[in-house]
This record gives C-alpha cells, structure tokens and sequence, in this order.
C-alpha cells in the first residue's frame, strides 16, 4: 500500500522539485550585500536554463558603481561599453555556455558612497536566437539582480579600504628600509 501511494506522488514531487530549482536559477550577483565605499569584487553567474547553448550576455551596471576592472575567463570575451566620461556602463561576454552549466564572471568595482539599492540588467542570448531578459521586478520570472549598498559600520575608518573583501593593509616599517 505504501509503495503504491508513493510511486503516485512521485511524479508531483519530481515536478515541485524542478519547478523550484527553475525559480532559483536565475542570473544572479553576488553579494547581495555590501557596504558603502568598499572596493567589492561581484560575481555574476550565469546558468544554462534551456535546452540550446547560450552564447552572449550583455548587462548594464547600475548607476552610482564604479566598474574597475574585469576577472579573465578562458573561452569568453568581454567587450566593454563606457558613457562620454569614459566610465564603464555595461559589458558583452561571448563564449559557450553549453545546456545545465553555469559560469561565474568577476567583476571589481567601487560601491556608491551613500546606501543605495544596485539594479543590474542581463540579457542571456542563446544559438537559437532567442534570449532572456533579467530586467524585471522581484518575483517576476526574469528579475534583475539587486545589491543593497548599506552604511558602513561606525568606526570603519577608510570604507574603501576596509570593506568585507578588502585586502587586510600592509603596513611599511620606514626603519626597515634604511
């Protein structure tokens, strides 16, 4: 009796369970949170969440952070977009991202001065010619990426220098070098 009753709810859990790995495997930055000032490195990753290899991703950075520098990635190109000024807007990686892979791109930027809520847009294009837009709301089934810059603890000093993934200060001996 009981092998019976579980081999009916087998199907319904197999869906849950995939219709829950959907909705977390969306483009993502990470963190999610930061603070003010700090220089941060941010992670984009990107899954493969459907049947046909995705080919480019194009994003737009938020306003307020500054985008220094870009993490190397064997197979992948970046081509960087700046404004007049000369700071850098958005990206475009090309490569290969084959069906159920994902991939990771680092970034180094500066975080605003002043807490802030980051909206971030990709658009994942794939060989087939379509394309997913992570440009929406929260809940929506495409949302854009979010990081909340939040006020640097009291005390800190420096933000920029002290932030959650700095690197520690080295500091000089001037005796030592005489």
């Amino acid at each position: 009796m009981f092998i019976w009753r579980a081999a009916r709810l087998w199907p319904i859990g197999v869906f849950t369970l995939l219709c829950s790995a959907l909705a977390v495997a969306n483009v993502r930055i990470l963190p999610v949170e930061s603070q003010t000032g700090v220089h941060e490195k941010y992670t984009l990753r990107v899954p493969n969440e459907k049947q046909v290899d995705a080919v480019r991703i194009v994003g737009e950075f938020p306003a307020g952070l500054k985008i220094l520098n870009f993490e190397f990635k064997p197979g992948w190109t970046v081509n960087i977009r700046k404004d007049a000024t000369g700071n850098i807007i958005g990206a475009e990686w090309r490569g290969r991202l084959r069906p159920y892979e994902f991939t990771e791109f680092g970034l180094l930027g500066v975080n605003p001065a002043e807490p802030s809520t980051l909206v971030w847009k990709f658009v994942q294009h794939y060989a087939d010619g379509s394309k997913a837009e992570y440009t929406g709301p929260a809940g929506a089934r495409y949302p854009a990426p979010v990081t909340h810059i939040l006020a640097a603890p009291a005390g800190t000093g420096d933000a920029a220098s002290h932030g959650p993934n700095a690197s520690p200060p080295v500091l000089l001996d001037p005796a030592a070098h005489n």
